[in-house]
């Protein structure tokens, strides 16, 4: 209950309507969220403007809908929690890793490449329980991840993410001092060039915040030009150096620029040009005496001290070494990189110096003193090269691992989806199958009701046939007999013949005569003749005997017939004109 209690007192203090926010769509939330948190990130940090800084964030959390605008939120919270924050160190790195799997799942590429470097500055300061060893392995692989992947985006893209939220000009300047404090010169120079790079002018520079694009600007450039020279690649770095005193020069920066023209005069004493040097190196010195930059100022002294030995001033060299030793106390003090090793020049200055005035006692110490700190300097960079090359060689067998399991999964998910595009084509082929013979049965039961539609007409047809045939072999009554006789003994010659036997023939079939002409109009009475004739059964020759005429002529009278009638040929005309 007080819990609830103190969630509503909080929202109490929001300054963004709810109701407005959720009505914006993604893109234009994640606008507002970006504007906002560019606008009022500072209000984070002060106790008086905190509490409604905090309930705007809340509200906009719960409202927000595409993943890139939660992603956006979750980050800015987040790495606040990593930088600024003392919770414990898992829960600050289980948190980052949480919006690594969300940008991931989203396919958010470069959010994801931003909270992996983030993550890896989360290991570093709040690392826990992790051996050394193993973070520096997790962060050197995370981070060649992440700078890999930021790569290959365009810089059109890259420039979404200056603000104070991703903050990825910040991220990358951190990533590169990291490595170059731990002798990772290739990866730290790879990360300063890439940086130098998506900086942007209007966009890096940001309200309330003490660096901007001035400050990464030189900073990735001097960066390089260190890089190049650790691995000895002078024509690179007077290249790099010469680019960042320009650069300090044109914005007006003393100290900046008297470092990058001090970084000169090393290259030139490294190209063997000690009296060349010593004019950068001093500007140097002054400047940063002048404003108080005690680092700047000792890593100008030391290099100029070494000139000066070279070119035997032992006076100047003496006065050197000893206020590079009165400041190393100091810078020792705030830079975590300036061990003891850093200060075997000075010694062994010291002896040569001290050799040459003839005081051998303080010249054979501080020679011995030397020796004994180069070769543990040697043997710390033998170990050192030992220890990169076995966490190198880890690195790539844990990166190994990590592709062969990401392969295993990206198999297992083809799998996956193999087998369900083979299930849905097994099932869109048996609905496709099923829906084929359910097509073929339907035709299957059309074509036999045709047939037997067609096999009722027959069955139709066959019938009356048959009761034709029936009529036409009924017996004939007794009664009928005597003028069946007399038409067969008659010989149709003449009209009056005709006459004669049409009476006869209407006395055995009633009407005949008259529903044939009805019936089929067009036979000539010749043609009528022969029909009754074949009614009364007599053969070709009994025909032409009765007629008078010749058998062939009966032939063609009974085609004509069949022609005109459509009768089949070879169709018996007695047969065929009884049911009329």
């Amino acid at each position: 209950m007080l819990a609830l209690l103190l969630v509503n007192v909080q929202f109490l203090f929001a300054q963004i309507n709810r109701a407005s926010f959720r009505q914006l769509s993604d893109d234009e939330q994640f606008t507002f969220v970006d504007t906002y948190i560019t606008e009022h990130w500072h209000d984070f940090l002060d106790p008086k403007k905190k509490p409604a800084a905090v309930a705007d964030y809340k509200i906009m959390l719960a409202e927000a809908n595409g993943p890139r605008t939660i992603c956006l939120l979750k980050l800015f919270w987040h790495r606040n929690q990593v930088i600024n924050s003392d919770a414990k160190s898992e829960t600050k790195l289980a948190d980052i890793q949480s919006v690594i799997r969300l940008a991931h799942d989203n396919e958010l590429r470069v959010e994801e490449a931003i909270c992996q470097v983030v993550w890896c500055i989360g290991v570093l300061r709040h690392g826990g329980k992790i051996e050394d060893r193993t973070r520096r392995i997790l962060v050197y692989d995370a981070a060649l991840q992440a700078i890999t992947t930021l790569e290959k985006q365009p810089l059109s893209v890259l420039h979404n993410y200056h603000g104070p939220a991703f903050d990825i000009d910040h991220h990358l300047w951190w990533m590169s001092i990291y490595f170059f404090s731990i002798e990772e010169y290739e990866l730290a120079r790879q990360i300063a060039l890439f940086g130098e790079q998506v900086l942007h002018p209007t966009l890096t520079t940001r309200k309330v915040f003490p660096y901007g694009y001035n400050f990464y600007k030189w900073q990735f450039l001097n960066d390089l030009g260190s890089c190049h020279l650790r691995l000895g690649k002078l024509r690179e770095a007077d290249h790099w150096y010469r680019k960042a005193y320009l650069f300090a020069r044109s914005i007006g920066s003393q100290i900046q620029s008297a470092v990058s023209y001090g970084n000169l005069g090393v290259v030139l004493s490294k190209q063997g040009k000690p009296a060349a040097a010593i004019p950068h190196l001093e500007r140097a010195v002054q400047v940063a005496r002048l404003e108080n930059d005690r680092q700047s100022e000792f890593n100008a002294l030391v290099p100029l001290s070494e000139v000066y030995l070279h070119l035997t001033q032992y006076d100047k060299a003496y006065r050197a070494i000893q206020r590079s030793m009165a400041l190393y106390d100091s810078v020792h003090a705030f830079v975590n990189q300036t061990d003891s090793l850093n200060i075997i020049p000075l010694f062994a200055g010291l002896g040569e110096v001290y050799q040459h005035r003839g005081n051998l006692n303080k010249a054979l110490f501080y020679t011995q003193l030397a020796n004994r700190l180069t070769e543990k300097k040697q043997a710390n960079d033998d170990y050192r090269i030992f220890r990169q090359k076995q966490e190198r060689y880890e690195t790539e067998a844990y990166q190994t691992r990590l592709n062969q399991i990401d392969a295993d999964r990206d198999r297992a998910v083809w799998l996956e989806y193999t087998a369900i595009g083979l299930l849905v084509l097994v099932a869109l082929g048996s609905l496709l199958y099923i829906s084929y013979q359910r097509k073929r049965r339907r035709e299957a039961e059309q074509q036999l009701e045709r047939i037997a539609e067609e096999a009722r007409a027959r069955t139709g047809q066959l019938i009356q046939l048959q009761q034709a045939q029936e009529t036409a072999t009924k017996p004939t009554t007794d009664e009928n007999l005597p003028h069946i006789a007399r038409l067969m003994e008659l010989a149709i010659l003449t009209e009056a013949d005709w006459e004669r036997f049409q009476q006869l023939f209407e006395q055995v079939y009633p009407n005949y005569l008259l529903r044939l002409r009805r019936k089929h109009t067009l036979l000539t009475p010749a043609e009528t003749r022969i029909i009754c004739l074949s009614r009364l059964s007599l053969s070709t020759k009994e025909m032409a005997d009765m007629l008078g005429v010749s058998t062939d002529t009966i032939f063609k009278t009974r085609y004509r017939i069949r022609k005109k009638t459509s009768l089949p040929e070879g169709a018996d005309l007695g047969e065929a004109f009884a049911d009329v």
